[in-house]
């Protein structure tokens, strides 16, 4: 265990202020600032725990070992996340930051109307842990904003039961985990275990060692992240690795309508599983016939053909007719009233 991590446990008994002094700011950890700076209009408060990686090179040229953050959606005892943790210390110093129950299907949401709670805690492999009470993203925001006192080299999101192919990853807590640290300037990866029985996740975590290796070693460019989807195959029976653009998800979602003891009515979502279109170079195409499918994407959701097409609408709103009356005007003129006094 590296000194960080050591320095890292019984961190959450610790006062703001204390954990401040092992090396992250104050303001950093309280969500405050100098009251006396006041941000000016349009600036954006920035506390230094949120780190620029160490830039990208091979493995044995860095000084110490790449400190790695994993999280999930699926919850802090998810067996996919120890796995994916297990696989990734051979190559760095592993963090687990983690919700403290399931989130799927969260997305990129973030928690502002309550505060959260970090606790500490055991994993099945004996190792220390902590787990919040609130979305994959708020655990990565914790970690970039302080709470550890250190900055990362390396996000993992997963490993998660299911896919996230296609539009999936809109509604993702794994993918909204990495969106979140490529936001906060580090590199990520979202990985996910096709479903099909009990997952054996030998595969999906020797895959999560060599997608971590090729992004330490390489980089990627800003606002991109690889989003890793692993067939239910073996280490010997998968067909290989394949670069894909995403695919499109077929939703078959129903709204199944119930009635609670007093006969007040309650919804489920539910229905089929989604299925999805698997032309050849998608994810589900590759998935489909038992190949690793390693799709990057970004968060620039800029639609660039729609907005060459949106330069050719009018955009001018129609001028006002001088001869209709104004919102406030009456349609008819107001009947002049007489003095009676004459005046």
């Amino acid at each position: 265990m590296s000194t960080d991590q050591e320095d890292a446990k019984g961190r959450h008994e610790r006062s703001p202020a204390a954990r401040a002094a092992s090396g992250a700011p104050v303001d950093a950890l309280t969500g405050g600032h100098d009251a006396a700076s006041p941000l000016a209009a349009g600036e954006r408060y920035v506390p230094s725990a949120r780190a620029t990686p160490r830039e990208a090179r091979p493995l044995d040229e860095w000084e110490s070992r790449p400190r790695i953050l994993v999280t999930n959606d699926d919850g802090i005892e998810s067996r996919g996340l120890l796995i994916l943790k297990q696989a990734l210390e051979e190559i760095g110093d592993v963090f687990v930051m983690a919700p403290d129950t399931n989130q799927s299907a969260v997305g990129h949401a973030m928690t502002f109307m309550r505060p959260l709670r970090v606790r500490e805690r055991t994993l099945t492999d004996g190792k220390p842990g902590w787990s919040v009470d609130g979305s994959p993203t708020d655990a990565v925001s914790l970690a970039f904003l302080g709470y550890f006192g250190i900055s990362f080299d390396l996000v993992a999101s997963g490993i998660n039961y299911g896919s996230n192919l296609g539009d999936d990853v809109t509604y993702s807590g794994t993918v909204g985990a990495a969106m979140e640290s490529v936001i906060s300037g580090c590199p990520a990866f979202a990985i996910s275990q096709e479903f099909v029985g009990e997952p054996n996740f030998e595969l999906a975590g020797q895959m999560a060692k060599l997608v971590a290796r090729n992004i330490l070693e390489h980089g990627l460019g800003d606002g991109e992240l690889l989003n890793v989807n692993v067939p239910a195959r073996s280490v010997d029976t998968f067909s290989g690795v394949e670069i894909t653009r995403m695919g499109k998800r077929v939703y078959q979602d129903q709204l199944l309508e119930r009635l609670d003891p007093r006969g007040t009515p309650y919804y489920w979502f539910g229905g089929p599983p989604p299925t999805g279109v698997a032309d050849a170079g998608t994810d589900f195409h590759a998935v489909g016939n038992g190949k690793v499918a390693i799709t990057p994407i970004q968060l620039d959701l800029t639609a660039h053909r729609l907005l060459k097409r949106l330069g050719g609408w009018s955009w001018q709103l129609p001028a006002s007719d001088p001869t209709e009356p104004g919102p406030q005007e009456s349609a008819e003129a107001p009947v002049a009233q007489q003095d009676p006094l004459g005046s």
